[in-house]
């Protein structure tokens, strides 16, 4: 019978490379996004983008050390292991991807709302008070946060449209 441990040895660092790599795709999609704005938004978007360029670097560097040292190689085991855990980090990126989709038509408040239920659930919540009232206090909460104390660009849905017609 396999196992769903990696094999003793040499540390598998290529995993340690997706965020990396994640991180250096939304640094350029940083850098793209702030050319049109004020000089004033443009100096902190490069300040903020040229600090997560240095900390790729020097993730980059550490893990470059440890392969010159020949204490790991590029195995991307830990992306896979354990096996019965795939199903949720899957899921979890679908989800993600379910929510920026859905931000768009249902907006922040019911977009968040729908994704915490389900991360949750796929989780391994299944008391549903728990599920409601977790779900609906950070749906809240980022709906005072970022809708009404910051009043930022989150796309408004049914639920802003809704609370701002009862309270204007």
């Amino acid at each position: 019978m396999p196992s769903n441990r990696p094999s003793p040895g040499k540390a598998p660092l290529g995993a340690d490379l997706v965020i990396p790599a994640l991180a250096l795709g939304f640094a350029v999609y940083f850098f793209v996004s702030i050319a049109d704005l004020a000089w004033e938004a443009k100096a902190n978007g490069v300040l903020i983008g040229v600090i997560l360029l240095v900390l790729i670097a020097v993730q980059l560097v550490r893990l470059g050390i440890r392969l010159a040292r020949g204490e790991g190689d590029l195995r991307i085991d830990p992306l896979w292991l354990p096996r019965d855990a795939l199903g949720k980090r899957i899921g979890m990126v679908a989800i993600t991807v379910a929510f920026i989709a859905a931000l768009e038509w249902l907006g922040l408040t019911l977009s968040l709302l729908l994704a915490m239920l389900a991360a949750l659930y796929i989780m391994g919540v299944r008391k549903l008070s728990t599920l409601l009232w977790v779900s609906s206090a950070v749906a809240a909460a980022a709906y005072l946060l970022f809708i009404v104390t910051l009043d930022s660009a989150f796309p408004h849905g049914p639920i802003e449209r809704l609370l701002a017609a009862l309270f204007a």
